[in-house]
């Protein structure tokens, strides 16, 4: 307990000292300390500037001043001082409702998702000179949820949750006991129901994982990413060395290996792995629409233990080329008119498979109107009729700009044939 005169000693040490003593304290040890007495809330509160402040968020967090910002909108909100304070406040406030999430209402839960999205997105780029240093943002995201388990109490913030799960990508549920194995289990089912519901594919999404407003549909990329990853958990040992990098800090800017320049600022220039999944045509069809397993579009379809899914690893070499080159590609829509400073790219390249076919790769890199950065793919096998091409792919980045978690989308035929 501290004595009243013990506060009057520790507060007639000069404000600056104080101030740069609280600035290596947690948080909500500041908040306790500024209920002593009011002159202790008055040398936290009450201050003209955001000296304690700043010192305190940059003794925590990752500087938000060096964040990668994707549209040109952002730089209108970053020209403003920032508000050292308020969004101190805010992580703490969020870390707080994560804690109590079975009490908190809608809008506490809400905003807790976006004050975390935000941190994640602030995170400190990687580079050549801090490709050593963690993001102070991502460790304290990852530690937050994994302590709290928030996300897996889904509520009403749908979209919130599957963003930042997404951006997991399983790494909190490691299937190495059975209540993980069975959780994992039953998200599988769910994914697999999703992913597969051929209604999930339309012109107005683009034939992608996107909203009719053309942002992305967290839960359907959450969904993609649960099958791929669930599948290459199940490959022969030899397998392990391929799967993705996961978790936070791998939805870094620029955490992929390969060289960056501003011509080339997704990283698109070199070789890359893409993993492939899908179901037989007649499987494919009887979920769909049959009446199989008490059908159509019944879970008990995917447990069935004779179920199969295809995985396939394929190598793609991609080089940057003008627009003029591309042969098949067409422009996305998703994509058009919105303002950024990374300017739309185009490329070509081959994809190879294990069995050795190869094929005919075009496509574009581009910022989408939600600032996340989006991927289309279209390749070719053999002769091509018509002047068409045979499969269409479209896909998100997890995270950043070149972040080393990758790229998550679909694929299908590229004229989308009526049935």
């Amino acid at each position: 307990m501290t004595t009243a005169s013990e506060s009057a000693r520790l507060l007639s040490i000069p404000a600056e000292l104080i101030h740069h003593i609280l600035a290596f304290c947690l948080p909500t040890d500041v908040a306790n300390f500024s209920k002593i007495c009011r002159l202790s809330f008055d040398l936290v509160y009450s201050g003209n500037d955001q000296f304690l402040w700043r010192e305190l968020f940059l003794n925590h967090y990752d500087d938000p001043r060096k964040a990668i910002r994707t549209l040109t909108l952002d730089e209108v909100s970053f020209s403003k001082p920032f508000d050292w304070k308020y969004e101190l406040q805010s992580r703490t406030e969020a870390e707080i409702i994560a804690r109590h999430a079975h009490h908190a209402e809608p809008n506490e839960r809400q905003r807790a998702l976006e004050t975390f999205i935000s941190a994640a997105l602030q995170a400190l780029p990687t580079s050549r000179a801090t490709e050593d240093q963690p993001s102070l943002n991502l460790q304290w995201l990852d530690r937050v949820l994994r302590e709290t388990r928030m996300l897996n109490q889904l509520q009403t913030e749908i979209q919130a949750h599957s963003r930042l799960r997404a951006y997991i990508s399983l790494s909190h549920d490691p299937s190495t006991d059975e209540d993980s194995r069975q959780a994992v289990a039953a998200r599988r089912i769910d994914s697999r129901c999703f992913v597969y519901d051929i209604r999930n594919y339309r012109n107005v999404n683009y034939w992608g994982p996107f909203l009719a407003n053309g942002s992305v549909n967290w839960t359907h990329v959450e969904h993609l990413a649960n099958v791929v990853l669930t599948n290459l958990r199940e490959l022969p040992g030899s397998w392990a060395a391929t799967v993705p990098p996961l978790g936070f800090e791998n939805t870094r800017a620029f955490s992929a290996p390969g060289p960056y320049s501003d011509t080339d600022w997704a990283g698109v220039e070199g070789t890359w792995r893409r993993y492939v999944c899908f179901m037989d045509y007649r499987d494919l069809f009887a979920f769909n629409y049959s009446n199989v397993a008490h059908g159509p579009r019944n879970p008990e379809f995917f447990r069935d233990n004779r179920f199969r899914e295809a995985t396939r690893l394929i190598e793609i070499k991609l080089h940057l080329v003008h627009q003029s080159q591309l042969r098949f590609h067409e422009p996305s829509p998703d994509c058009e008119n919105v303002k950024t400073h990374y300017p739309k790219l185009y490329f070509c390249g081959t994809s190879r498979g294990v069995s050795g076919n190869e094929a005919k790769v075009e496509g574009s890199v581009c910022i989408g109107i939600d600032g996340t950065v989006r991927w289309t793919f279209v390749s070719a096998y053999g002769a091509v009729h018509n002047s068409s091409t045979l499969w269409c792919s479209k896909g998100v980045q997890l995270g950043s700009i070149a972040s080393a978690a990758g790229i998550v989308g679909s694929w299908s035929t590229s004229m989308h044939d009526q049935g």
